[in-house]
């Protein structure tokens, strides 16, 4: 009796240390994507209107054709903006909380450049296993949405915004940088007065584990996954028939399917 109870003890105390180690021990790969289900369904439309001649590259300064009328109905397709950097973080960003969590990078250089949501691309990198409960991203304040004609889906505009409001000035050369989001399960954070502060409870991100030795692929899906595109009625309120950021205007008519703009999801 005495020696199956040492054999129970001695396996109880293995059994927890295996566990321990699973969990707090070793590293994990994560891989980090960026996925846009419109930009996929609608890919033939979208390579032909952005290998149209008129359209230059996406490094180059872009010149929008004209505006059809008073109300230009057209469809977007992506968004092309600049992702600075992104880290995660096993500790969980919380409403009236402070910044004083621990952050592993995923990004090895700070990104510059403005690109297509989906033509975001990040290597596989190697983080301390363990559960992650929070993701910060870093944006510049300067953006384009970029939709196509609804009458000729190869015609594209791409539509100088800001981070801010959409009446707040815009300039094309603006190269400055907005505060970081912070997403975790109760939504998409920004850091307001000095402490954390919800702005779009839909846009989460819920926890997932790294174990030792494995590897989990993390999606931030554009439009939360959802595949069909919203339209983008363009408001030519000057009637000069060019798109003028902070004074022309967009109506936006989404899919029922259409609740938050973004979203992530762990494979």
């Amino acid at each position: 009796m005495k020696t199956f109870l040492q054999f129970f003890l001695i396996s109880l105390i293995l059994a927890i240390f295996c566990t321990c180690s699973k969990d707090e021990g070793g590293v994990g790969t994560i891989q980090f994507r960026m996925v846009n289900p419109v930009a996929t369904k609608s890919q033939s439309n979208l390579q032909k209107a952005l290998s149209n001649p008129q359209i230059n590259s996406l490094q180059a300064p872009y010149v929008n054709p004209d505006l059809t009328g008073d109300v230009t109905q057209t469809t977007m397709v992506t968004l092309k903006f600049c992702v600075g950097d992104v880290w995660v973080s096993t500790g969980e960003v919380k409403a009236g909380g402070t910044d004083n969590l621990t952050w592993v990078r995923l990004t090895t250089t700070t990104n510059q450049e403005l690109k297509n949501f989906e033509d975001y691309t990040f290597p596989p990198v190697e983080i301390p296993a363990g559960t992650y409960k929070s993701i910060k991203i870093t944006f510049k304040n300067r953006f384009y949405r970029v939709v196509t004609l609804n009458s000729n889906p190869t015609v594209k505009y791409e539509l100088l915004e800001t981070m801010g409001s959409f009446d707040d000035p815009c300039n094309d050369n603006d190269e400055s940088w907005v505060d970081p989001n912070y997403f975790t399960e109760q939504g998409n954070h920004k850091i307001v007065g000095g402490v954390f502060k919800v702005v779009s409870p839909g846009e989460k991100l819920r926890g997932f584990t790294i174990e030792s030795g494995k590897t989990v692929t993390l999606s931030w899906r554009l439009g939360a996954g959802v595949t069909e595109p919203c339209t983008n009625a363009l408001l030519d309120l000057n009637k000069n028939r060019r798109w003028d950021c902070g004074t022309d205007d967009i109506t936006i008519i989404c899919p029922p399917s259409v609740e938050f703009m973004w979203d992530f999801v762990v494979n």
